[in-house]
């Protein structure tokens, strides 16, 4: 059985919080401003048609179907001076600020090959964003094996991750419009995101030292990795609702822009809109850290969820009536958003611990390497979604609307993402660990009976 992580380090030291949380800062600057911003790129900057771009979310993610548990295993078999999840962040910091700049580069090519550049170049962010963020997630389950800590841990994270995507959301459209022309502005946009990306996973690779046991197993057959995952069942469950979930927050994200530029003809006011969802959700993050430390992770999850899922119905019915009203009515929604960003992955160190009690075998990166995959491929069926559904609801680029297509970006950005938020709370239903299951499952790992 592989060593259980020692308990008397359970405290992490406050510096090591900061450090390790501001490294979601540019994990999410630069997975968020593909998440709301590529779509629209795309399809109204690079002039990609709308269902070419949405066939470009989700093929690449065939290849994350391999690429994220793969780097799992390799993460898991790593051995360094370093440690086993650190060195990815040295060697990773690089490639995935390069693959952001190129994303939103928009060089002057033909039809055919910027859809065949968009490819090659959504691929290559997809696989760099992997290298950095499995290790990087697997992390938590290493620095503590404390439940409480784990969630406040967390909360240092997604605060920080939900600063990344504020500074992704306000930031972006303002920074384009300062220069002549949107692709001008998308392309200076890439380049400053992939230096600030570079430099601040860097300063998490300094300040974060790994404090659990090296894995000492040499050979770890894919029939042990696959039985990690297929005996998890708390996993699996997690990982449903969590692409449930991805799929509603992506989706609606990245149909804000259409929304404001078509529906209500107010795009100058869709950073404010996307400041409205996301400052409130980084204001309220410490509240949900307090709850789920009073009441549970999933008591927490759905409470946040059902906000934002009552609000989605208000803008569906009163979102074209009032402007000031539906910035309102963001601003009720960003009072759930934290359930999504903190309450998954405070929620899934602990199904390691349930693998290893299963199994034997302690296997964080091969997890968050899937469990990663899931919220990319959430990414790509909302990026799927708003693509196809764009073009079959007749939608033109840079054009007056007809009825017909702003009913259908109405609906893509209330209650088709409803629809797979209820989807994933009633799955959330099923994942048994609590805080008196975990602790019984650490005792008995601990004890080694």
């Amino acid at each position: 059985m592989d060593k259980v992580p020692s308990t008397s380090t359970n405290t992490i030291p406050l510096g090591m919080k900061f450090g390790y949380g501001v490294g979601d800062f540019a994990n999410n600057m630069g997975f968020q401003v593909c998440a709301l911003f590529l779509i629209y790129f795309f399809t109204d900057v690079f002039m990609i048609p709308a269902a070419a771009a949405g066939s470009i979310f989700m093929v690449s993610k065939l290849w994350d179907a391999i690429s994220d548990p793969l780097m799992g295993v390799i993460s898991d078999r790593t051995n360094t001076r370093w440690g086993r999840l650190r060195p990815y962040l040295l060697f990773g910091s690089f490639p995935l600020g390069l693959s952001v700049f190129l994303l939103f580069l928009g060089p002057d090519l033909s039809e055919n090959t910027r859809i065949i550049y968009g490819y090659a170049t959504f691929i290559f962010f997809s696989t760099a964003i992997t290298v950095v963020n499995v290790p990087y997630g697997a992390m938590t389950a290493d620095l503590t094996m404390d439940f409480k800590e784990r969630s406040t841990l967390t909360g240092f994270r997604e605060t920080f991750g939900l600063l990344g995507t504020l500074f992704a959301a306000g930031a972006t459209k303002p920074l384009v419009a300062l220069f002549p022309d949107e692709a001008t502005g998308f392309r200076m946009v890439g380049l400053i995101y992939g230096i600030l990306i570079v430099a601040i996973i860097l300063v998490s690779f300094f300040t974060v030292k790994e404090r659990g046991a090296q894995i000492k197993e040499e050979h770890q057959s894919l029939t042990q990795n696959l039985k990690v995952i297929a005996v998890n069942h708390p996993f699996i469950i997690l990982a449903i609702s969590t692409t449930l979930y991805m799929v509603a927050i992506n989706l609606i994200a990245a149909v804000i822009n259409y929304y404001f530029k078509y529906n209500l003809h107010a795009e100058m006011f869709i950073p404010i809109a996307f400041l409205a969802l996301f400052v409130t959700a980084a204001l309220c993050m410490p509240l949900y850290v307090f709850i789920s430390n009073r009441k549970s992770k999933k008591f927490t999850s759905y409470l946040g969820m059902s906000i934002l899922g009552i609000m989605l119905v208000f803008v569906f019915f009163f979102g074209e009536k009032n402007l000031m009203l539906t910035l309102v009515f963001f601003v009720i929604a960003g009072i759930g958003i934290p359930a999504f960003y903190q309450l998954p992955w405070a929620m899934i160190p602990d199904t390691v611990e349930y693998s290893q009690w299963k199994t034997g075998l302690r296997r964080e990166g091969t997890l968050y390497g899937c469990y990663f995959f899931c919220f990319k491929f959430g990414s790509a069926i909302s990026g799927f979604i708003a693509g196809w559904g764009l073009d079959f609801a007749g939608y033109v680029a840079n054009a007056e609307q007809s009825a017909r297509a702003l009913m259908g970006i109405r609906l893509m950005v209330t209650f088709v993402p409803l629809i797979f938020i209820i989807l994933g709370m009633i799955a959330l239903t099923f994942f048994p660990i609590n805080e008196a299951m975990h602790r019984k499952i650490v005792e008995e790992l601990s004890s080694g009976s």
